[in-house]
């Protein structure tokens, strides 16, 4: 990070730049899009500016230190530089290969996502970076009833380090099609993690951790059931033995 008594403001081009090139480096070739990287003016713009903007025109947008570094982001209680180094720092150590392999979105609000699905069949679902977790990568998909679109709490690193993203994508069968339309195990399954022999030497059964989602999601009374609005149910975490 450039230190504050050598710059005070640089232009959104400069910055994007730098930007780029840190998650590129980080994530050994995951580079930004040019839809990221306006994704990524927009927050450090606190959605301010007034789009569509040329990129010519938000290229020129100054930036001060204390916009990218000091100030909290809208509703937040963290900064921008705090939650942009936290998703390079999950993605590099976690996700890496599956951004790479551009089975992320990543870089889109969640109204975004939600308008994006709601216009998909059930089962279609997308991963993006989480607007108010830290490092968190959540998951929207489409559910049964009514086209309604579900986000998951987000998953942070500590999750990630106890079963990897791509097995609980496997783990979910509520997740059918990645978006637009890719059948989840025609692009997820290399990433999976291959059985083993579940019987230790010791002679105990080693269990696994699996994802699943919360008893109300699987209730056919829960789209008519009072707190059937709520769109961020939690994730519980069983352990079953696989023989």
């Amino acid at each position: 990070m450039v230190s504050r008594s050598c710059v005070v403001q640089v232009t959104w081009g400069q910055l994007a730049e730098t930007l780029r090139i840190k998650f590129y480096s980080a994530t050994s070739g995951g580079d930004l899009s040019e839809d990221n990287l306006r994704f990524l003016a927009e927050k450090i713009f606190n959605n301010k500016i007034n789009l569509p903007l040329s990129t010519h025109e938000l290229n020129a947008l100054p930036v001060s230190w204390t916009q990218f570094c000091k100030d909290a982001l809208s509703d937040r209680n963290f900064t921008f530089w705090e939650w942009f180094y936290m998703v390079v720092k999950v993605t590099r150590e976690y996700l890496r290969t599956l951004w790479c392999d551009r089975l992320i979105m990543g870089f889109i609000q969640k109204k975004q996502a939600e308008d994006m699905l709601s216009k998909c069949p059930p089962g279609t679902f997308l991963l993006r970076f989480s607007d108010s977790e830290l490092g968190g990568i959540t998951i929207a998909w489409v559910g049964d009833n009514n086209g309604e679109v579900f986000s998951l709490q987000p998953f942070t690193a500590r999750d990630l380090a106890l079963r990897s993203l791509a097995d609980r994508v496997l783990d979910l069968p509520q997740l059918q099609f990645l978006y637009p339309n890719i059948a989840k195990d025609d692009v997820f399954s290399k990433y999976y993690t291959k059985p083993e022999d579940q019987v230790l030497k010791n002679g105990y059964v080693k269990p696994v951790l699996v994802t699943t989602l919360p008893p109300y999601m699987a209730s056919p009374a829960y789209a008519h059931s009072p707190d059937s609005h709520r769109n961020t149910p939690s994730v519980q975490s069983r352990y079953m033995i696989d023989f």
